[in-house]
């Protein structure tokens, strides 16, 4: 049986990930901002990208490429990561938004990173939309080491962090008996119906892998905790 063994690797402050480019700012009246941004494009959060955002047009020249590159069939996800965890919805904004006007998404996606969320955008050509989503961000704890975790794919269901709950299931991995660790990167869940935990397509539920990473407890908005294993990751086959 395959195995796949993803070790964790830093990534680079860049934002340059397929054809990203920041956009160069002048002028004395520039909002200065500290933001960094985890993101990925396409069905797999393994090729994501660091992005160091030093002032406001940085960051909406980054949010416009997120449009464009949903605009041409992508899946969008990013989380910023200067904020403390959200755990149920901390804003007044909605967390899903369906809209044809680029501005109004832009503003809703900087409400719901300022939210600490994990965000999700893709581009319905039938009718001309954008729809957003976001959902919790599972901070994790990067003091610990990473330790290799044997176990076999799965999907389990998502873990109550919203009211109402968004339901769906996420990608876990069976450790031995009794444990499952939900797969995150970044902190951010995986959904079974768009995202994969490998570039490799063909991998199944109940394929045997081989991860390397950090595993956190968290509890959910029931008081139910749960475990997730975070990784920063890069995928060779073995």
């Amino acid at each position: 049986m395959k195995k796949i063994l993803i070790s964790v690797i830093g990534l680079i402050g860049v934002i340059g990930m397929m054809g990203c480019e920041k956009e160069k700012v002048t002028g004395s009246d520039e909002q200065s901002v500290i933001r960094d941004i985890y993101y990925a494009v396409g069905p797999s959060f393994l090729s994501g990208s660091s992005a160091h955002l030093t002032t406001e047009a940085e960051w909406d020249a980054l949010l416009d490429n997120f449009c464009n590159f949903a605009k041409e069939g992508e899946q969008v996800i990013f989380c910023g990561e200067n904020h403390p965890q959200a755990k149920g919805n901390n804003s007044d904004t909605p967390t899903s938004i369906t809209t044809t006007d680029r501005e109004e998404l832009k503003v809703w996606m900087k409400e719901m990173e300022k939210a600490g969320k994990t965000v999700q955008i893709t581009y319905n050509e039938d009718n001309g939309t954008w729809n957003g989503r976001a959902y919790a961000n599972l901070r994790q704890d990067i003091s610990q080491n990473p330790q290799m975790y044997t176990g076999t794919l799965d999907f389990v269901p998502s873990p109550v962090l919203e009211e109402p709950p968004l339901g769906g299931s996420v990608w876990a991995m069976h450790v031995g008996n009794d444990s499952t660790l939900i797969i995150t990167v970044h902190g951010m869940m995986m959904w079974n119906e768009n995202e994969t935990p490998t570039d490799d397509m063909a991998l199944l539920i109940g394929a045997e892998m081989i991860l390397e990473g950090v595993v956190n407890t968290h509890t959910d908005l029931n008081g139910d905790t749960f475990l997730t294993l975070d990784i920063n990751v890069d995928v060779e086959e073995q």
